[in-house]
């Protein structure tokens, strides 16, 4: 029963960077016609991992990531499409693994639907597995297998107050190396805003996130099923040349999961 424990604990390991980036302010919000590029630098600490009740698995985990976003945007009145090249670095301090590198890319497209009421963007994902991977490691930054990824966005502005708004359902695919296919996963984002002056908004985040269980080789893996509820606030300043959004989440309720704190810088640059 031990060593059954211990490699159900391995496969729930080698998945746990499962971290989204939290919808931010006027991601699903109509914009000029024409080319911006974004940058996300973020960092996600988390010292404990917990177990499918929410109790906690490991102290003293130190698992960390920071990683470097690059995101090119082209907007129309209606269609947007968008590419991310990330890079970046995690290290496990309780199993001391590290990788680090090129991450996998994504490339999307997304239409707004004819409403006026808000700006509603229905956009489809894929990632691509191109970021750097060893099956011999616990800890990996890339994943090397695809997703699938549907999201809908929602901007909504009522006088000096706004909805940002994100449904989002990940189709994880196998990973060919591990024989290990991820469990779907469906991440629920809410932003409310508040404009504090013209160039300037805060308004608190919450971020709601659950996996199905994952395969091995084909057979479902019980209890393997992982989920996060993340509290936390968005701060954003528009500048003459560029905006800048700073988030913080934090790790409220985990199960099968890290449990840490989400740190981000977003800049904004029409070109």
């Amino acid at each position: 029963m031990t060593q059954l424990k211990t490699i159900l604990f391995f496969i729930l390991l080698i998945s746990f960077p499962r971290q989204s980036y939290a919808v931010n302010f006027y991601d699903g919000a109509r914009a000029p016609k024409g080319l911006y590029f974004l940058t996300y630098t973020s960092y996600y600490y988390a010292d404990k991992t917990t177990d499918s009740k929410a109790k906690t698995a490991k102290a003293d985990y130190e698992y960390s990531k920071f990683e470097e976003l690059l995101r090119f945007c082209y907007y129309t009145p209606d269609l947007v499409l968008t590419a991310f090249f990330p890079a970046g670095y995690v290290h496990n301090g309780y199993y001391d693994v590290s990788s680090g590198g090129i991450g996998d890319i994504n490339l999307g497209a997304g239409y707004f639907l004819p409403v006026k009421q808000a700006d509603i963007l229905p956009m489809l994902f894929v990632k691509f597995p191109t970021g750097v991977y060893d099956s011999g490691k616990s800890v990996n930054y890339g994943s090397n297998q695809y997703d699938i990824k549907p999201c809908l966005f929602l901007y909504k502005a009522v006088g000096r107050f706004s909805i940002d708004a994100a449904a989002k359902y990940y189709f994880r695919t196998e990973n060919t190396g591990t024989k290990l296919t991820p469990g779907d996963e469906l991440y629920l984002q809410l932003l409310f805003g508040w404009n504090i002056s013209k160039i300037c908004k805060a308004g608190p985040s919450f971020n709601w996130m659950k996996t199905e269980n994952q395969k091995i080789d084909g057979v479902e893996t019980r209890r393997s099923k992982k989920e996060s509820f993340s509290l936390g606030g968005d701060f954003y300043l528009r500048l003459p040349i560029f905006s800048l959004t700073f988030t913080y989440l934090r790790d409220i309720r985990t199960k099968n999961t890290t449990k840490g704190d989400f740190f981000q810088v977003k800049t904004v640059r029409k070109f």
